[in-house]
């Protein structure tokens, strides 16, 4: 069982997906609706669902069986299979890209860019992104001042140590994308979402239940409405192996 199994029905209910602007930068960068697309780290399939939706071939890969069955459940047609991504059971050359969301961070980097580059064919796309509440975003605030209340220093952005294993691999034509996303998400989604941040949870132990306590009676404060706007900055890595 991973850390990630109990938390599959708060990723599905909770997490948002990507903008439109970053999935064009991907077809600037050459993404063609004829690729052959590796999602690794899919969990529940966010990432995969505009290129599923506008039809791409894609197999999604991660380590938890219950995110995968929430994929599977969501999207039939796409293809998702149990796997590590440092260790990936799949063929060398397989795909033509291989994209990553949001994962990164919990991988030793080097093996699994390493492994993308392997499943890749060669001139295929290798793409790994992020997305961050922008600094002065107001529930960023909030939420790092309820976490600073409980005596706990906020967590550290996945992005704060930068990306040097990227830049330091064979890959060529390294290119990377900062791109704005404003959105509205609903209040409960937004509480679903808190509940599955996995270093908000290493962060404080024990004491997580009463974070998710005092961030909603906070937020509830703030916002009277059924709803809460947020303001992303998202990271994305491109490069062609």
């Amino acid at each position: 069982m991973t850390s990630f199994d109990a938390l599959a029905s708060h990723y599905d209910v909770g997490r948002l997906g990507y903008s439109h602007d970053l999935y064009n930068a991907l077809l600037g960068f050459g993404l063609t609706p004829r690729d052959r697309v590796l999602d690794c780290g899919c969990g529940t399939g966010l990432a995969s669902r505009p290129l599923i939706e506008n039809g791409f071939r894609v197999t999604g890969v991660d380590v938890s069986e219950p995110m995968l069955a929430k994929a599977r459940e969501h999207f039939p047609s796409a293809t998702w299979v149990q796997g590590n991504a440092e260790a990936l059971p799949f063929e060398p050359r397989t795909f033509d890209t291989a994209i990553s969301a949001q994962v990164f961070h919990h991988l030793d980097r080097t093996k699994a860019i390493n492994e993308l580059m392997r499943v890749v064919r060669p001139d295929g796309i290798v793409a790994i992104w992020w997305k961050v509440l922008m600094n002065d975003d107001p529930v960023k605030m909030v939420r790092d001042s309820v976490v600073q209340s409980l005596g706990v220093a906020p967590p550290n952005s996945w992005l704060s140590g930068g990306f040097k294993e990227f830049y330091a691999s064979p890959l060529r034509d390294h290119s990377l994308r900062v791109i704005p996303w404003h959105v509205v998400t609903t209040f409960d989604g937004y509480l679903q979402y808190e509940r599955s941040r996995t270093n908000v949870r290493e962060a404080l132990g024990a004491r997580a239940t009463q974070y998710f306590e005092l961030l909603e009676n906070r937020l509830r404060e703030t916002y009277s409405g059924p709803s809460i706007p947020l303001g992303y900055l998202q990271f994305l890595y491109m490069a062609k192996v």
